[in-house]
């Protein structure tokens, strides 16, 4: 049985982008633009959530994701998460496509999609969910952008089927600030803040908070790098 934490945060990240951020962070929204054909990053992010009276869930993740033909961006992740001595492994495989490119003029959109399996405790791997969700990007204002998804989920697990959504916006340049609101149709939205910094040469490091608005509230603390190569 996974446990609620767990749950709850594995929740709130598929609500934010359908399963699969494509390296994004500090951002929670998808974004509808891809990564140039060739280029690529490696993201790891670590960290923790807790509810009150409840045990804290230690994770950890890394996403592999390059740029490809058809303005394409496939990724490929792996995460474990821990809590009251139970591991929980996770693995996913996804991919956005750029439909119409952003503009400075105009928003872009885009698709994202993916599929996910789960390593319970004592358990073999079996495929969890499956996930689709629409893209939008555009300029709001002068070097700050905003971002919308809506998606659908299918939890083989849970035998159920998820709306999720998030709307989101980030400040370009070597320092990002990031903000989201995010979550399904079956509980309350989480609230998410974040800051990024470029340190030169493709590296960045970045982290964030999220809290969830349900009875009782998840927080969430993390902190990651990227390479971009």
């Amino acid at each position: 049985m996974r446990h609620p934490i767990r749950a709850a945060v594995c929740a709130a990240l598929a609500a934010a982008s359908s399963g699969t951020s494509l390296a994004d962070r500090p951002l929670v929204t998808e974004t509808a633009d891809v990564i140039d054909r060739g280029a690529c990053q490696v993201e790891a992010a670590g960290g923790q959530a807790r509810s009150s009276g409840a045990p804290r869930l230690r994770e950890w993740d890394v996403i592999a994701t390059c740029g490809t033909a058809f303005d394409t961006q496939p990724a490929l992740q792996y995460g474990q998460g821990r809590v009251a001595g139970n591991k929980e492994e996770s693995l996913r495989l996804g991919a956005k496509t750029t439909l119409l490119a952003p503009g400075d003029t105009r928003a872009g959109y885009g698709v994202a999609y993916s599929v996910g399996a789960l390593k319970l405790p004592g358990r073999s791997w079996q495929r969890d969910d499956i996930a689709i969700a629409a893209l939008v990007t555009g300029n709001l204002a002068r070097r700050l952008l905003g971002h919308a998804n809506v998606g659908w989920t299918r939890s083989r697990n849970a035998r159920q089927d998820t709306t999720t959504w998030s709307v989101g916006m980030e400040t370009e340049g070597d320092l990002v600030l990031a903000a989201d609101a995010f979550g399904d149709d079956r509980s309350r939205p989480w609230l998410s803040a974040g800051l990024g910094a470029s340190l030169g040469k493709g590296l960045s490091v970045n982290a964030a908070v999220a809290q969830q608005f349900e009875t009782p509230r998840v927080r969430q603390v993390s902190v990651g790098a990227k390479i971009e190569f």
